[in-house]
């Protein structure tokens, strides 16, 4: 998989949420890709915008049913 991540000229590796492989992260990054293990693009994403609470993280609510308006 990862020769194949090299060979289509990609800049960097990223192992989805929960997933690591050590020896796939060295031979990316021995060939000048970054490599980016257990992140998850959602998350990431809402993060650097600024809206983690748009993406149900961090609200202080332990449900998935929404507040009822007062």
């Amino acid at each position: 998989m990862t020769d194949e991540v090299i060979a289509a000229g990609a800049r960097t590796l990223w192992f989805q949420l929960g997933l690591w492989h050590e020896a796939a992260a060295r031979h990316a990054e021995a060939n000048g890709l970054t490599v980016v293990m257990n992140r998850c693009v959602k998350i990431e994403h809402a993060r650097f915008a600024g809206g983690l609470h748009l993406a149900g993280f961090n609200t202080g609510v332990v449900s998935s049913r929404r507040r009822s308006a007062l």
